[in-house]
């Protein structure tokens, strides 16, 4: 089905407001306030609620005149770095010189324009000019073709994809605060030590059965590491798990296929055979260090990688936790490309608790990062159906105005 839908130039729909809200990194005062201080880095291709720096009143009124705050419910596409990066408005905020914001006009719906915006991406990449560093100007970006159906359909439009964005939002936010438990779980048991300090205290440790109370002592020891609960010993990092540097795959020499490829910065495409039995976990070695990845399937861990090659008194979800907690760039051997040296931190002391606590933790947190990888498999297929979708709808391939109206009242 071919569209007689008009394209109109972006300028017609929406107004535009450049950010200009910076102000100066030697000024404590300017930050940590009441106001959201919205950067190219804080948009996520999503709902944008929150922002990783905040600014005090006198932070913003530092712009004087540029001091402008961007309204809910409008969009902001980054200028600079990574062109084209969007975000819808759930707040106000104010922006910095990397963002521009869109305001849609009474005859264009936000949601509808920011899906437009999303699939024109690479369009819009090539609308940045500049030789140093590229930029998106106002005045290339208000020229830009739009596809542009009456209001009623772009609702209609917007309301589909919608509901299939929040759903993906909805299921990795879930996932977040899953992980945030696991992470949580782990601290109370083998950090804090809280079901000592409850027994300690005569009190059933909270949210734990009594079997699994019964695991941990009810007092505590010195140690090299400080007090420590009585009857775990210290040891080094490779007495709970071993390292092992991961295996060259050049690209040219991969075959998509079932196993995820995993590099130092996460998964990186495909490949149709796996080096590793899974549950395993990786860290980076080279480019970039400090992410840590359990992978609950079979694997191919890169050479970018180091992998634990042999869990000896620790499991995968337990040693996911001990790895996530080490500052591994303090650890940089490198100059030029950061670079880790496993040695370095394999002889590092580290607590090791009783097996039965451990594998306690073992069983509570698998199930909890197999519910999150239900979950992620369940947001990527939605996320390969709203991809489909999306030219369809908004080129009027998939559905025409005249079909709309029949299941949107709305329509004009």
């Amino acid at each position: 089905m071919s569209s007689d839908w008009p394209h109109v130039k972006l300028g017609s729909l929406a107004d535009f407001q450049e950010g200009y809200v910076n102000p100066s990194q030697r000024e404590p005062s300017y930050f940590d306030g009441p106001v959201k201080w919205l950067r190219a880095t804080d948009l996520n291709d999503g709902l944008v609620t929150n922002t990783s720096r905040t600014l005090s009143d006198k932070g913003f009124n530092s712009a004087g005149k540029s001091a402008v705050l961007f309204e809910p419910g409008t969009l902001a596409i980054s200028k600079s770095g990574t062109i084209g990066r969007l975000g819808l408005l759930g707040d106000h905020m104010c922006g910095n010189r990397a963002v521009i914001n869109i305001k849609p006009k009474p005859n264009s719906v936000p949601r509808y324009l920011f899906f437009v915006l999303r699939h024109l991406r690479p369009t819009i990449e090539t609308l940045a000019e500049g030789s140093v560093q590229k930029n998106l100007y106002v005045s290339t970006l208000s020229k830009l073709d739009v596809p542009a159906p009456s209001k009623g359909l772009q609702q209609a439009i917007a309301d589909m994809l919608g509901v299939l964005d929040d759903r993906i939002t909805l299921l990795r936010e879930t996932n977040t605060t899953l992980e945030a438990i696991a992470q949580a779980l782990f601290k109370s048991w083998f950090v804090d030590f809280d079901p000592v300090h409850a027994k300690m205290q005569d009190r059933a440790p909270e949210g734990m059965d009594q079997a699994t109370a019964a695991l941990f002592p009810d007092s505590f020891e010195e140690s090299e590491l400080g007090a420590v609960p009585k009857g775990w010993r210290v040891g080094r990092l490779d007495d709970l798990l071993v390292l092992q540097r991961g295996f060259d795959l050049p690209a040219q020499d991969r075959t998509s296929g079932d196993f995820p490829i995993i590099a130092a910065s996460g998964p990186s495409g495909t490949h149709h055979k796996a080096m590793v039995k899974g549950p395993g976990v990786v860290t980076g070695r080279s480019g970039v260090l400090g992410r840590v990845f359990l992978e609950l399937e079979d694997f191919w861990p890169l050479n970018t990688t180091l992998w634990v090659k042999e869990f000896k008194a620790a499991t995968p979800c337990y040693a996911y936790e001990v790895l996530r907690l080490i500052d591994f760039k303090s650890f940089n051997a490198g100059s030029a490309v950061p670079s880790l040296n496993r040695n370095h931190i394999h002889g590092l002391p580290y607590l090791q608790p009783a097996r039965p606590c451990v594998d306690a933790f073992e069983v509570l947190a698998s199930q909890i990062h197999k519910r999150c990888r239900v979950n992620e498999k369940q947001a990527q297929s939605l996320v390969v159906i709203r991809d489909a979708l999306l030219p369809r709808l908004i080129s009027g391939q998939l559905i025409s105005e005249h079909s709309m109206k029949e299941i949107c009242n709305e329509c004009t």
